[in-house]
């Protein structure tokens, strides 16, 4: 009689994944086919003033009859090294800009659609986030070792094949996974070494910068994850300011005053 609810979680845990990888997939290829004239009708855009700073700003826009509209704002972190080019929906090629790497304490700049949200609630208690949830379970972790065949997922650690030498626990001892959102970032077809376990998740302070994640006040976080909605095709521009706005007509992004 004791087996069974063990099974059950096992199964359970194993049906959710396959679900947020499936949809996690799904929109990356989406975002693909549709360079130059992206699918969203919410953008996540995130500025720092240069490649090498960590503070940067959020902006959250709606698309209304075809024009964005500033929703809200706030301050934000990124990688304490800055930024680097990564893995998006949308290649992108940036002469002379740094290239995301696994442990670079870089956060990725680019164009990428959104994956599944986690927080330490359960599902009954955030079921008012309009975006695929998984709650971040004692044994939930994110492999960050790039041999491993789990390299940039979400696995339970319990019974996940165990082909990695290094991983970080979701359900964390502080607050910082709290609330958050993953990004996909090298997702898809993944590639050994190009960065591992993007977030968006609350930070520990507003002067020192993450591992590569963007992390904020544990209010923003919220206001972002009451606002998004998987139906409106959410994704994320993170970028230094002067390439923003080289590519913003190109893909038609909102013009945003500094």
């Amino acid at each position: 009689m004791k087996k069974l609810p063990l099974r059950l979680f096992i199964l359970t845990t194993i049906v959710q994944l396959l679900i947020i990888t499936g949809w996690a997939q799904t929109a990356h290829r989406y975002g693909h086919k549709a360079a130059g004239s992206l699918p969203a009708q919410q953008l996540m855009v995130v500025l720092t003033d240069g490649w090498d700073n960590l503070h940067g700003r959020f902006y959250a826009f709606n698309k209304n009859n075809g024009k964005w509209v500033l929703q809200f704002s706030n301050a934000v972190v990124v990688g304490s090294k800055g930024l680097g080019v990564g893995d998006g929906a949308v290649p992108l090629t940036i002469n002379g800009a740094p290239v995301k790497k696994e442990g670079d304490k870089k956060s990725p700049a680019g164009i990428f659609t959104i994956g599944t949200a986690f927080g330490y609630a359960g599902k009954k208690d955030a079921a008012w986030i309009k975006n695929p949830y998984i709650r971040a379970f004692d044994t939930l972790i994110c492999v960050d070792d790039m041999h491993s065949a789990n390299y940039n997922k979400l696995v339970d650690k319990d019974s996940a094949k165990t082909d990695y030498n290094s991983f970080e626990y979701m359900h964390r001892k502080d607050d910082y996974y709290k609330w958050g959102l993953f990004i996909n970032h090298n997702s898809g077809k993944v590639v050994a070494g190009d960065g591992s376990c993007i977030f968006m998740h609350i930070w520990k302070n507003d002067h020192e910068g993450t591992d590569g994640c963007t992390a904020m006040k544990e209010t923003n976080i919220l206001r972002v994850l009451h606002w998004i909605n998987v139906k409106n095709i959410p994704m994320l521009i993170q970028l230094q300011k002067t390439e923003y706005d080289k590519i913003r007509a190109k893909y038609g992004l909102p013009k945003i005053n500094y």
